[in-house]
C-alpha cells in the first residue's frame, strides 16, 4: 500500500522515475532528446511548475521543479506518459517504459540551498556516471547551464507519436526554466553565471578523482552507441531507497518529517470516513487525488 503524501503549495522537490528493469530506454539521440524537451514543456504548458532543471540519463530521469498550487503529479503524469509513450513508439515496444509497481519519487527540498545543490546533482548525473567530462557535452536531455541563464528553450512537436496539427502553439512550445527558491535577489544572467561555477566545481572535482584513479570516461560518440535494452550489470535491489526529503540541516528535515507524519493520520481517518459514506469528511491541507478527482473538503486549520 502507498503510504499518503501531502502535496503542499510552493514546494520543490527532487523527482526521480526509473526506467523499467534499468534498461536504457532513454539512452541519447538526438531525435529522442528533442521529444523528452518538447514533452516536458508540453507537461508545464498544461500543468504549470517551475522548473530549475532536468537530466534524462539513460535509465532515469531527474527533474528538480518547484509545485505553486500543489498538483506537481498532474504535470508528472503528463510528461511521463508521453515520453513513455514515445520511445514504446521509437523502439516498436509495448508495454510498461517506467519501473512498474512504483510511482515516482518525489523527495522534498525544503530549503533553497537544498534546491541548488540538488539542481547541480542533477545537471552533473552524467558526469558522476563517468559518460562526459562535462554536463553539456551529454547528448541526451539535459537542461544546460547557459540554457538556463536564458530561462528557456524552445521545443518542437515530434513528427513520432503524437497527432499532426496546425495548431502553432502545439507545433512549439517554450520550456520555461526558473532559478530557484531565494535566488531573487539575483537576475537570470547573474544565476547562471554563478550556477556555472558550482557546476564547473564539481566537474572538475569529479574529473580529478577519475585521473587519480586512472578512469577514462566513455565518451559523447560512445553514448550515442548504447543499445536501448541494454541494462547495469551492477546488482539492484528495487525500491530499496526512497528518500522523502534531503535537507544538509536537521532542524529542515526534521520538521517536514513531522508534517508528513501529522498528514498521514488525519487523511487516513477521513479517507476511511469517506469510505463509510460520510461525503463530507473533512481532508488535510495537503491532500491531492482526492481534492483533484473527488472534489472533498478540505480543513484549512489542519
Amino acid at each position: 500500500m502507498v503510504q499518503a503524501f501531502p502535496y503542499d503549495e510552493f514546494t520543490s522537490y527532487l523527482i526521480t522515475r526509473n526506467t523499467s528493469e534499468r534498461r536504457y530506454f532513454l539512452r541519447p539521440s538526438k531525435e529522442l532528446r528533442d521529444a523528452i524537451l518538447y514533452c516536458i514543456a508540453d507537461a508545464q504548458a498544461q500543468h504549470p511548475v517551475q522548473i530549475h532543471a532536468f537530466c534524462a540519463i539513460s535509465n532515469h530521469l531527474h527533474i528538480v521543479l518547484t509545485d505553486p498550487d500543489g498538483t506537481a503529479p498532474l504535470f508528472v503524469q503528463t510528461m511521463n506518459q508521453n515520453i513513455a509513450c514515445f520511445v514504446n513508439c521509437t523502439l516498436g515496444r509495448f508495454g510498461a517504459m517506467w519501473e512498474g509497481g512504483a510511482r515516482p519519487n518525489y523527495c522534498v527540498l525544503p530549503e533553497s540551498g537544498d534546491i541548488l545543490d540538488k539542481v547541480v546533482y542533477t545537471l552533473t548525473n552524467p558526469v558522476k556516471a563517468g559518460l562526459v567530462s562535462e554536463h553539456h557535452l551529454w547528448p541526451g536531455g539535459v537542461s544546460c547551464v547557459a540554457q538556463i541563464g536564458k530561462g528557456r528553450i524552445t521545443t518542437k512537436r515530434p513528427n513520432k507519436f503524437f497527432s499532426k496539427t496546425d495548431d502553432p502553439a502545439l507545433l512549439t512550445r517554450d520550456l520555461i526554466l526558473t532559478p530557484v527558491p531565494g535566488s531573487e535577489v539575483m537576475g537570470q544572467e547573474d544565476y547562471g553565471r554563478y550556477l556555472a561555477q558550482r557546476v564547473a566545481d564539481v566537474e572538475a572535482a569529479i574529473a580529478a578523482d577519475r585521473e587519480t584513479k586512472g578512469m577514462r570516461w566513455l565518451g559523447r560518440k560512445e553514448c550515442l552507441k548504447i543499445n536501448p535494452f541494454d541494462a547495469p550489470q551492477t546488482k539492484w535491489i528495487p525500491f530499496s531507497r526512497n528518500p522523502k526529503v534531503s535537507s544538509k540541516h536537521d532542524e529542515a528535515r526534521n520538521a517536514w518529517l513531522l508534517r508528513l507524519k501529522r498528514f498521514i493520520v488525519p487523511y487516513d481517518n477521513a479517507k476511511k470516513e469517506f469510505r463509510a459514506g460520510n461525503r463530507d469528511a473533512p481532508f488535510p491541507l495537503g491532500t491531492f487525488a482526492m481534492r483533484v478527482y473527488w472534489a472533498v473538503c478540505i480543513d484549512p486549520q489542519s
